[in-house]
C-alpha cells in the first residue's frame, strides 16, 4: 500500500489518537480552542508548518485550498530526519514520489485518494488543532495586542502509551504542555506541543511548534519543489 498523509506517516503532533474532545470537561480557554478548531476546518485555503524546534527541522509542510467543486487541491513535504515523502493533488490527479521520481494516479487506480469539504483529510479538520480538555491539569490565558495566548498543563500519566513514541520520546511522559496562539478573530496561527520524557535516570525533551499562515489567502497550488535530491521515499 502506498504511504499516505492520512495513515500519519511522519506523525510528529498528537493529532491522530488524541483529537477526540470530552463534553463534560472545560477549562480556562476551552470554549475559544473548540471555536478556532471549528474556524480552522471552515478555511477553504491556508499553509500549515510543523517545526521540531530542537533541531529547527521542518517536519511537515501542508499549503491546500478547495476548488469551485469544493475538491482539495493540496501540495505537501513530510520528513523523519531521514526519509522525505512528497504528495500533490490537483483535484483529479493524485501525485506521489517514490524511488526517485514522480507517479500519477486517477479516479479508478488502486490506491488512489481524493478529498473534499465533505470528506476532509485528517491535516486540514478540525483534530490539527489538538485538545484533549479531560486531562487538563491547568490552563492559563493571556491577553495580547494580536489576540491571546492560551497555555494549557497535561496529566501526563493519563496519556495513552503511544503518545511518547509520535512524539519521538523514549520513556514514560514526565509532563506535556500545549500554547495556543489565537488571533483577534479567534483563528488558531500556530500551536506548540513540549514534552519531556525520562528513561534510565535521562531525560529527553521534544518541541514542535505548528503554524497556519495564508489562511484564504492561497490563490493555487504548485507542485512541491524536490529538495536537494533527497528523496528516498519507497512504495509499501
Amino acid at each position: 500500500m502506498l504511504k499516505k498523509i492520512t495513515a500519519a506517516m511522519f506523525s510528529a503532533l498528537l493529532i491522530i489518537t488524541c483529537a477526540g474532545c470530552s463534553a463534560k470537561a472545560d477549562f480556562e480557554g476551552y470554549s475559544d480552542i473548540k471555536n478556532a478548531r471549528k474556524l480552522y476546518s471552515e478555511l477553504y485555503s491556508a499553509q500549515l508548518t510543523v517545526t521540531d524546534k530542537e533541531t529547527g527541522t521542518v517536519t511537515q509542510e501542508l499549503t491546500f485550498r478547495y476548488d469551485t467543486q469544493d475538491n482539495l487541491t493540496y501540495s505537501y513535504y513530510g520528513t523523519d530526519g531521514n526519509t522525505v515523502y512528497y504528495e500533490y493533488h490537483n483535484g483529479s490527479e493524485y501525485n506521489y514520489r517514490s524511488d526517485g521520481e514522480w507517479h500519477t494516479l486517477v479516479s479508478g487506480d488502486e490506491n488512489y485518494v481524493a478529498y473534499s469539504r465533505s470528506r476532509k483529510m485528517s491535516m486540514t479538520d478540525e483534530g490539527m488543532i489538538f485538545v484533549k480538555p479531560e486531562i487538563v491539569t491547568s490552563s492559563k490565558i493571556t491577553e495580547t495586542a494580536d489576540g491571546k495566548t492560551i497555555e494549557t498543563e497535561y496529566d501526563a500519566a493519563a496519556l495513552n502509551s503511544s503518545m511518547a513514541s509520535q512524539l519521538g520520546l523514549v520513556g514514560e511522559l514526565e509532563s506535556f504542555r500545549v500554547i495556543y496562539t489565537l488571533d483577534n478573530d479567534g483563528y488558531c496561527t500556530s500551536m506548540e506541543q513540549i514534552g519531556t520524557a525520562v528513561k534510565d535516570g535521562k531525560q529527553s525533551k521534544v518541541d514542535y511548534l505548528m503554524t497556519i499562515e495564508h489562511m484564504n489567502d492561497v490563490a493555487s497550488i504548485e507542485q512541491p519543489e524536490v529538495k536537494d535530491n533527497t528523496d528516498t521515499s519507497k512504495a509499501e
